[in-house]
């Protein structure tokens, strides 16, 4: 009954505009050296296969695109045939594994193709945690062992062969016979089973197995089930032909970026050299916060009151409950009348700049947040008119950071009460 529900499904698909690879192969949306990103469960016979495109063109380091980071476009969605073959909850099933494989020949000589030589191989292995964007979470293969690149590459082309002659789409959920995982891929990793020898290059598997809960944010994929670094083995280059080749060193791996997987079943990939994020490099700099989840923007790891991304905007320290990034409040000449003002002294992201909007003080988007100084002076109506002034402020505001400092108009001559507060957004 299953298999049937994921051919109807299957049957549905063949209408999405997937764009062609090779008119000469069986399958149009697939030629040797595109990328499969495949998907098993032990005892389950359902083995999903999907092909990402040519992984020199796509998935090779700045070659993926005029952009560092793909992630935004995603490439495919694969909830629907995940949840037809292996059930609604397979985003947090810790008995699904995943990988990805490519190659286009296992000949040692011959042409150059978009920069890869003939035995080039594009093999994915588990980033354990999520580390840095745009940089390795995992170690390199290292094929220098005699033989162990030509047999891997022989072994990666059987595997292309069957999505290639059983599949006519860009997704297939091929039913194998054999239900034992580790005979149906010699890629997998233990404990499940022994790796298949003539995959001995491959040592622990290619395959990331899932988790019961969301590994958490990788660059701009907030909830990510899999992240696979992807890893480009080059072959002995041929001497007629190296020159156009892209440069790597011979049978060991160079990490070319990472293939996520959300939650949502959304597949996409951050290549190497992704810039993190401003707030990222930000939070890098307090070691002490390992877990993930007090990483994020919402969280309060040092229970004071302000939120990461509140520490961020006004340069605290997320790991002090004393420093909370806490603005200096004046009652001094701000405006050089000759009477005392009510003024407040920020530290903000440098680069930060403000203008009127109504009666506030708000910045343009500066490292991803924006800062928004209001007026008050019932604490009830927030409409007082707000300047900006001649910077004041004591101590150093700390790398990367600048002093602001505001007036609250009506509050000259300290005539009577008034209030100022800031906040900050994304």
């Amino acid at each position: 009954m299953k298999a049937n529900t994921t051919k109807a499904l299957l049957a549905v698909m063949l209408g999405t505009g997937l764009s062609h690879c090779d008119l000469f192969a069986a399958n149009d949306f697939f030629a040797n050296g595109d990328l499969i990103l495949f998907f098993q469960k032990p005892g389950d016979d359902d083995t999903i296969y999907i092909g990402l495109g040519s992984a020199a063109n796509l998935f090779r380091g700045t070659a993926a695109g005029p952009t560092a980071d793909r992630a935004a476009s995603n490439i495919v969605n694969v909830n629907a045939v995940l949840t037809a073959a292996y059930g609604a909850g397979w985003a947090s099933d810790p008995e699904i594994y995943t990988g990805a494989i490519a190659c286009r020949s296992n000949s040692d000589a011959g042409t150059v193709v978009n920069g890869d030589h003939n035995r080039t191989i594009y093999a994915s292995r588990t980033r354990p945690v999520v580390g840095t964007v745009g940089t390795a979470g995992s170690s390199a293969w290292d094929f220098t062992l005699s033989g162990a690149s030509s047999t891997a590459a022989t072994n990666v082309l059987a595997l292309n062969t069957s999505f290639e002659t059983k599949a006519t789409t860009q997704i297939a959920n091929l039913l194998l016979a054999d239900s034992v995982v580790d005979n149906q891929n010699p890629f997998l990793s233990v404990p499940l089973g022994i790796q298949d020898t003539a995959f001995n290059a491959f040592s622990g598997g290619i395959q990331q197995r899932g988790s019961v809960s969301s590994i958490g944010t990788f660059g701009p994929v907030s909830n990510s089930e899999f992240l696979l670094d992807l890893w480009r083995i080059t072959a002995l280059p041929d001497i007629d032909t190296a020159a156009v080749e892209v440069s790597g060193v011979a049978r060991v791996g160079s990490y070319e970026g990472t293939i996520v997987i959300g939650t949502d079943g959304n597949v996409s990939f951050i290549t190497q050299g992704a810039a993190s994020s401003p707030y990222d490099g930000w939070m890098a700099t307090y070691p002490s916060i390992t877990a993930l989840a007090d990483k994020q923007v919402t969280a309060d790891p040092d229970a004071d009151g302000a939120s990461n991304l509140e520490e961020f905007g006004f340069g605290g320290n997320p790991a002090n409950g004393a420093d909370s990034g806490v603005g200096q409040v004046l009652t001094v000449d701000a405006n050089g009348d000759s009477q005392k003002d009510i003024s407040i002294t920020l530290k903000v992201r440098s680069g930060a700049t403000f203008s009127a909007s109504g009666n506030d003080m708000v910045s343009s988007a500066i490292d991803g947040v924006t800062y928004r100084i209001e007026g008050s002076t019932d604490l009830a109506n927030w409409d007082s008119a707000v300047s900006e002034v001649t910077t004041l402020g004591t101590g150093s505001p700390g790398t990367g950071y600048v002093f602001k400092t505001f007036r609250l108009n009506a509050g000259n001559g300290l005539a009577g009460k008034g209030f100022l507060r800031a906040s900050v957004t994304q």
